[in-house]
């Protein structure tokens, strides 16, 4: 048991878990059991959909942060930082245009193609 939890990386205990359940129900015994605690409210796919969306013009801002994006989801800020990091998100990084929030910025873009 020591080295299938190695191998498979988890604890000595699960695998007895595994291994008794599967002794008591066969394959059957293996699959996921319902799992305590409140269920999920948002999953993942939504959280990463909505990161790819542009912050509304109402919050100023360029890129979405944990917490911003978590208040208008109404989720915790950690639900939304574990979904990033599971995923290597990182909005503030992003190598792509980022949305400026400044109501003259065409004007400014004007004057400075215009030199």
């Amino acid at each position: 048991t020591t080295v299938t939890a190695r191998e498979l990386s988890v604890s000595r205990p699960t695998v007895i878990k595994w291994r008794d359940r599967f002794i008591e129900h066969g394959v059957e015994g293996l699959h996921d059991e319902p799992r305590s605690g409140r269920p999920k409210t948002i999953d993942d796919a939504e959280i990463i959909a909505a990161t790819l969306e542009p912050p509304p013009a109402r919050l100023a801002v360029t890129h979405w942060s944990t917490r911003l994006l978590a208040a208008e989801l109404g989720v915790g800020d950690a639900t939304v930082a574990r979904a990033w990091r599971r995923y290597g998100i990182k909005p503030w990084r992003r190598q792509t245009f980022k949305f400026s929030t400044d109501p003259e910025l065409e004007a400014k873009v004007r004057d400075v193609v215009g030199l």
